[in-house]
């Protein structure tokens, strides 16, 4: 688990696909939607969510509340199964601080704390969307 303030110019990956996800943060994203996207990246090829980022890919600015890298780091180890470990960046694009979390591809099913697995697919228009694995029960 890593968490650092990065001085290299960063830029925006143009659009969302299968392994990019842009989430709006200025009124705080909701923790239990950001674990489910994390969760839903690393069980698909892993990737990267950018909080504080609107879908048109426009920098909008991260919330207070995940600006703390230490305590989102553990929060997304502890609502996690097994722990996903993360590596997030702090990022500032046009005067706009953003929150890149870096997620590795899954060696086996991460669930949310709650017990839900998901997975990221395709939509028929290119968009990316998550999508409940089926329990083998």
């Amino acid at each position: 688990m890593t968490h650092k303030v990065d001085a290299v110019p960063v830029t925006l990956p143009p659009k969302e696909s299968l392994i990019v996800e842009f989430k709006s943060d200025r009124n705080g994203y909701p923790d239990r939607e950001l674990i489910e996207a994390l969760t839903c990246l690393a069980n698909t090829q892993g990737g990267e969510l950018w909080l504080g980022v609107e879908d048109d890919g426009t920098a909008s600015g991260v919330h207070p509340k995940h600006q703390d890298l230490p305590r989102l780091t553990q929060l997304i180890a502890a609502d996690t199964s097994p722990p996903l470990q993360v590596t997030i960046k702090m990022h500032t694009l046009n005067n706009v601080t953003v929150v890149q979390i870096i997620v590795p591809e899954a060696k086996r099913l991460i669930a949310t704390k709650e017990g839900t697995y998901l997975r990221r697919r395709l939509k028929h228009d290119g968009s990316p969307e998550c999508i409940h694995i089926p329990s083998s029960n």
